[in-house]
């Protein structure tokens, strides 16, 4: 049995002001040390035993994981293909930024929402595919462990899609808060479930 923790890091104060931003690299807010400092407990009250630590290589993922104090001698691998959306030419800009400079764009952001990719970004169907292509590689390196991931709300919905519907269709039916922890277990005949989401 192979047990994934998935944490979701703690706010920016981009985050705060509602911006679009995947590959931007803004550091956690007071809010999110303290979100991550609470983690930390909920995790140590939850007695789960970590074997191996992957995370996002951004700032906030780095420092999320640096708050959780996880034991020194636990590896922990930085990747790219952690990271959230690319949202190319949207980064840094709020909806209203994007109606008033991107009004183009803003009809097919609602209606092919899965498909839609700014100049310079990736659709939420590539960051599926991302993601995925990564935690299959994870799950078979790192059979019957219990692994740790530092990652962004986009990444954890669009697994969580993944693994319950094979698809983006329950992208948007899931919220994932900052420093909130989800749980995915892969079974020995490779069945996958989720103890618990947004914890």
């Amino acid at each position: 049995m192979t047990e994934i923790l998935f944490i979701r890091h703690g706010e920016t104060d981009h985050n705060k002001k509602h911006l679009y931003y995947g590959h931007l690299n803004p550091s956690l807010n007071t809010t999110g040390i303290n979100q991550l400092k609470n983690t930390k407990k909920k995790l140590e009250e939850l007695n789960e035993k970590i074997d191996i630590v992957f995370s996002s290589d951004l700032n906030r993922c780095r420092e999320s994981l640096e708050l959780l104090e996880i034991d020194k001698n636990i590896k922990k691998n930085f990747s790219e293909n952690l990271r959230e959306l690319n949202f190319g030419i949207l980064e840094g800009k709020t909806y209203k930024d994007i109606e008033k400079e991107f009004p183009h764009y803003i009809d097919e952001m609602k209606n092919n929402w899965r498909n839609f990719k700014a100049e310079g970004g990736e659709s939420l169907s590539d960051l599926q595919k991302r993601i995925v292509k990564k935690i299959e590689k994870i799950k078979k390196d790192y059979e019957n462990k219990r692994i740790l991931i530092i990652a962004h709300a986009g990444v954890i919905q669009s697994l969580i899609s993944y693994y319950l519907f094979c698809n983006l269709d329950g992208y948007w039916k899931f919220k994932i808060d900052n420093g909130s922890i989800t749980k995915m277990t892969v079974v020995d005949d490779g069945f996958i479930y989720f103890n618990y989401i947004n914890k």
